[in-house]
């Protein structure tokens, strides 16, 4: 018997999922629960399709979404969080829909339209990390990104269950992330003039 020929192909691999989803749902008429996925749904989806994602599959309260191009996947990633912050801003939720987006580079094995690998488990773990309103990545994505086009930061070196290697992790740099730098820095500043 011949083996079967394994389809690959290097991929940035994307888990958006809603923060909190458990505790809000519990909360909500059944009505509400389809309303909420149909916002989720429908503020992901149009991001997804600008930036060429291919959605893989919805689990629950979150999207497996792969990219060609990871700085695409960046950008789509910022969008998000962008989107997701405007519609919170404009209904003025009493329980705002906030997301987590974690990203990883790496060659997956594809079957029945589905992604399989290392790299789809340990975009899952770097997921796990990640706070509210964040994108996070891991170095694989920021080797090939364009570093031009989106502001970042390193954050550390993560040691992941299940993951060989530590991974090198970034964020996308948001607004707050300056504003704390500068107040770090301010500190440091004022410690050293102390002690002089």
């Amino acid at each position: 018997m011949t083996p079967k020929k394994v389809q690959s192909e290097v991929l940035t691999i994307m888990f958006v999922d809603l923060v909190g989803y458990t505790k809000t749902s519990a909360k909500l008429k059944r009505e509400d629960i389809s309303g909420l996925h149909d916002v989720f749904d429908t503020i992901c989806a149009g991001v997804f399709d600008k930036y060429d994602g291919n959605v893989v599959k919805k689990m629950g309260d979150a999207f497996l979404t792969t990219f060609k191009s990871p700085t695409n996947a960046l950008l789509a990633g910022v969008e998000l969080q962008n989107d997701f912050k405007r519609y919170n801003q404009h209904y003025k939720l009493k329980n705002p829909l906030r997301i987590r987006v974690a990203l990883h580079s790496g060659e997956v094995v594809i079957r029945s339209g589905d992604v399989y690998g290392d790299a789809v488990n340990t975009t899952s773990r770097i997921e796990s990390i990640v706070k509210a309103g964040d994108v996070i990545f891991s170095e694989a994505v920021y080797n090939n990104m364009n570093k031009n086009e989106i502001p970042f930061i390193f954050v550390g070196e993560k040691k992941f269950k299940g993951v060989r290697r530590p991974v090198k992790i970034f964020k996308i740099k948001r607004v707050y992330d300056e504003i704390i730098r500068k107040r770090r820095k301010f500190a440091r500043n004022v410690r050293k003039s102390i002690r002089n």
